[in-house]
């Protein structure tokens, strides 16, 4: 082994050097590593999924890669990184939108250097209730936005991937009662890690670990069959307490909120950015010397990690261009076992994290956030003496934000003799702890603006899927009052609900049109 990859794995070790003292300790704590998809990532095995199901069940963000093994790990390797947000997130979230952002960003900017945390100052759950926002069914923008911040330093689902399924066998449905026949107990000594991995790490120890801020939790491999959809169901062993998740969870229900990191989400952000850390990694496209290295600059090298990452604001110019902004930073390798400098710049021309506003074309208008996918990082294994291995890596901009421009979601069963519509709207909203009047999004819009109503037609079985079969977009004055309505003969009308037009999308889930013939129509 050469003196590089020497140092690197000393320095890895000396992670678990540090905790040795606690060999006979509970490992009681765990994050996860995200990266690009294995191989073995399908969506058979609970990958690449549009929505992710966790406890306590709710829907996740769509995922945009899977959990790393330890040493695997995927990181920025600059100091700064820029975001922004395009006219897109101002018409929809306005200024309390961006501060709602911002208030994430400055928990992340208020961290100290991975070489000075002290992991014990942060609390087991951050967890918070806003029971207005419960009521009225808010997701709070920057709770969301606090989780796929994390995400986008290099952190996936803890809790997920306690155990992930890597490969389906027969083996898991033997002839025996349910929490017999597919639970750890029973498969724990002969499917890991051929079936099943575990990609969930004590940030003293880096060993995998079944805890997330010291909630114990066990899993189950929800199978079906090699060619059917599985995954792994990962539950509370203790039914009577309540689970402390960590923010990388990304597991919110209307209501909640964080407020802050837990010890959890800062160990792994630690071990990602710790100098004790080190890979060998390439520079970003575009970086260049400046000083004494203008005209000579290393590229790939062994790196530490870069101890503390600071997100800045893209500035923009009078006509909302995003302006270009320099970057000077000083690089730390290692060559020969010797910490060396250099002075590097950086050429920001689009910001690194973009926050926008988007219509999905999927048939639901609830909250949910789109965000670039991994396929780009840059993956070092082989220089790493890792070849064909899934990591480390290098996190690589432009990445894109994208939330959902939500509306109401209504409901109406055509077979009832009855018109009335059920309301299941799940909106954006800005919230904290008190009983302070939660900021509701869209924000109120003056002028002319467009909406989009879409009617969403299910025929037979109640549990089959929608049909996206009629959609209306209408420009008109802020705030009008449209009435959708519906006849069997084109005389007789009657009105189903009433929207605002607020800049938004509706929409109506209509289950079993009851007549052979059934017209829709909006009215001022």
């Amino acid at each position: 082994m050469d003196s590089f990859a020497l140092m690197r794995t000393q320095l890895k070790i000396n992670f678990l050097l540090t905790a040795s003292i606690l060999l006979n300790a509970l490992i009681a704590h765990a994050f996860s590593l995200l990266g690009p998809y294995e191989p073995w990532m399908e969506k058979t095995n609970g990958f690449a999924q549009d929505s992710a199901i966790m406890l306590p069940y709710s829907v996740q963000p769509a995922d945009i890669g899977g959990p790393m093994d330890i040493t695997n790990e995927y990181r920025w390797n600059v100091p700064v990184v820029s975001y922004g947000f395009d006219q897109s997130f101002l018409d929809y979230f306005g200024t309390n939108g961006v501060a709602a952002v911002e208030g994430a960003i400055q928990i992340l900017n208020n961290l100290p250097p991975a070489s000075q945390t002290v992991a014990t100052n942060y609390p087991l759950s951050t967890r918070e209730f806003n029971y207005t926002g419960q009521v009225y069914s808010l997701l709070d923008l920057k709770s969301t936005t606090l989780s796929i911040l994390l995400e986008q330093m290099g952190l996936a689902q803890p809790t997920r991937h306690i155990f992930a399924l890597k490969q389906w066998t027969p083996d898991f449905l033997p002839d025996l009662p349910f929490y017999d026949q597919n639970t750890e107990n029973s498969w724990i000594g002969w499917a890991v890690p051929d079936y099943i991995v575990q990609r969930n790490f004590d940030p003293q120890t880096l060993e995998a670990s079944t805890y997330v801020n010291q909630s114990l939790f066990f899993g189950v491999v929800e199978s079906g069959s090699a060619d059917t959809a599985n995954f792994m169901g990962i539950y509370i062993v203790d039914p009577e307490t309540v689970p402390n998740p960590a923010v990388a969870d990304a597991n919110l229900l209307p209501g909640q909120l964080y407020g802050g990191l837990t010890y959890d989400d800062v160990g792994g952000l630690c071990y990602l950015l710790s100098p004790n850390n080190v890979n060998f990694e390439t520079l970003l496209p575009g970086i260049f010397g400046v000083g004494t290295n203008a005209n000579s600059f290393v590229n790939g090298a062994w790196r530490p990690g870069v101890d503390k990452i600071t997100l800045i604001q893209q500035p923009l110019d009078e006509t909302g261009t995003f302006i270009s902004m320099t970057n000077q930073f000083t690089d730390t390798y290692v060559t020969n076992g010797v910490l060396m400098r250099q002075q590097l710049a950086r050429v920001i021309s689009q910001p690194d994290l973009l926050f926008s506003a988007k219509i999905f074309p999927e048939n639901f208008s609830c909250p949910d956030v789109r965000r670039t996918g991994t396929t780009n990082w840059i993956n070092n294994a082989n220089l790493n003496g890792n070849p064909a291995g899934a990591g480390p890596g290098v996190i690589v901009p432009h990445i894109n934000i994208a939330y959902n421009i939500a509306g109401r979601q209504l409901w109406h069963d055509s077979s009832m003799s009855d018109l009335s519509v059920e309301d299941e709207t799940m909106l954006w909203a800005s919230f904290d702890a008190t009983t302070n009047i939660p900021v509701i999004y869209p924000v109120p819009l003056t002028g002319t603006n467009q909406m989009t109503i879409r009617m969403l037609v299910q025929m037979g079985s109640y549990a089959s899927d929608f049909r996206h079969s009629f959609e209306w977009t209408l420009a008109g004055p802020s705030g009008a009052l449209h009435s959708f309505q519906t006849s069997t003969d084109l005389l007789n009308w009657s009105t189903l609900f009433v929207v605002t037009n607020n800049g938004a999308v509706c929409d109506f889930f209509n289950w079993n049109p009851s007549s052979s013939q059934r017209f829709y129509r909006l009215a001022r």
